[in-house]
């Protein structure tokens, strides 16, 4: 169970990089990684602003995930297959809950910006 809880602190901590890749500009639009959906992916302006609206979520996600893992892998009692279980479920909500703030943002950047935002010119 250590080596599962370290797992999920390895994922949490990649979701919370890459995301955070991704807001600053360093992790372009990609087939791979990030939040891909028509409204981030419809520009590099759409994926940055919606990528900086994801990270507050991920964030929190992610570091209550590594939270929750670490006092697993100290706490011999919590050294269970629900313990894994939940710092993925903790994972998945921050990533859902990433998406709607992606897309709030996006669109309210369109309000300001007009089309200019979901062109790449």
């Amino acid at each position: 169970m250590v080596f599962a809880l370290a797992l999920e602190i390895g994922a949490a901590v990649l979701v919370t990089w890459l995301t955070w890749r991704a807001a600053t500009g360093t992790l372009t639009r990609n087939d791979l990684a990030g939040v891909r959906t028509r409204v981030t992916m419809s520009s590099e302006a759409a994926w940055r602003i919606g990528h900086r609206a994801a990270l507050r979520p991920t964030v929190v996600a992610g570091a209550t995930s590594v939270l929750w893992c670490l006092v697993g892998i100290a706490n011999p009692m919590l050294r269970h297959p629900i313990s894994v279980l939940v710092a993925a479920a903790v994972l998945l909500i921050g990533a859902f809950l990433s998406i709607p703030a992606a897309h709030r943002a996006v669109r309210r950047a369109s309000l300001d910006h007009g089309p200019r935002l979901h062109s790449d010119s």
